[in-house]
């Protein structure tokens, strides 16, 4: 049971800044459970108290779960000055939430990628499926200008070690095809 502070929970909800919340209280258009609330720090249990406004019940949510099919020439990075981020795709709804934690993509797409990509702020799940312990399958699909061959489904195998030193873990590479000296890998 997590409880949060009322003027914190609608701030996270879109109600405007806590200034803007407190005149938003203040004029008696919220309710926690059929009772006007005119207090910023009533502490809401979010998994019991209801809250309304303008007879309107707030859906709280929690966590925020997108699925995005991330084209090119876009980053997978919360800000870029250069580029768009996958987040200037994100309608602004589900950029806030009730239990704070920002949105972050679990994993990342380079910006010549595309592919599937879930954009989350529940930071328990990305260490789920990101960390190296656990131990989560992903499979990738690349087209490769050049041909990959018997020596690089060893190196994959035995772990790459990149630029700085660093030694990926094995990984399996499966050849698709090979057509006009380009590979399909999977």
């Amino acid at each position: 049971m997590k409880r949060e502070r009322l003027d914190k929970i609608l701030s996270h909800h879109g109600f405007g800044s806590r200034k803007d919340v407190k005149k938003l209280l203040h004029s008696g258009r919220v309710n926690v459970n059929g009772k006007i609330c005119t207090l910023p720090d009533v502490s809401i249990d979010l998994d019991i108290d209801v809250i309304s406004i303008d007879d309107e019940v707030l859906k709280v949510r929690k966590h925020v779960y997108l699925m995005m099919n991330k084209c090119e020439d876009v980053v997978c990075s919360n800000k870029d000055g250069i580029h768009s981020t996958v987040f200037d795709l994100v309608p602004e709804e589900y950029k806030t939430s009730s239990m704070g934690g920002e949105l972050h993509c679990v994993g990342r797409l380079d910006i010549d990628t595309e592919g599937l990509l879930l954009i989350t702020n529940d930071g328990q799940l990305s260490h789920q499926l990101l960390s190296p312990k656990k131990h989560c399958p992903k499979i990738y699909y690349a087209k490769i200008k050049g041909e990959v061959n018997e020596d690089d489904i060893k190196a994959f195998k035995d772990g790459i070690t990149i630029d700085d030193g660093y030694l990926c873990q094995s990984a399996i590479l499966k050849i698709l095809s090979v057509e006009n000296g380009n590979s399909e890998i999977e």
